[in-house]
């Protein structure tokens, strides 16, 4: 199934790699939507969950890995 991003989920990634240019996007597709990760030197940085209704799933902390 594929999932078009409404425009209010393509700016929130815009958002989530402002001040990042060089970190890379990775997008998991699911059942009831996608995940959108950012991530630099090898580490997640940022999260979120969107809806294939349009909903955004919001961003949770992330701890620091040891």
């Amino acid at each position: 199934m594929a999932i078009e991003l409404t425009t209010d989920q393509a700016r929130y990634i815009a958002r989530m790699r402002v001040g990042r240019p060089d970190a890379d996007i990775r997008v998991h597709q699911r059942s009831w939507g996608v995940i959108v990760e950012v991530r630099r030197l090898q580490r997640t940085i940022a999260l979120v969950a969107f809806d294939a209704d349009g909903g955004v799933r919001g961003d949770a902390p992330l701890r620091r890995a040891a």
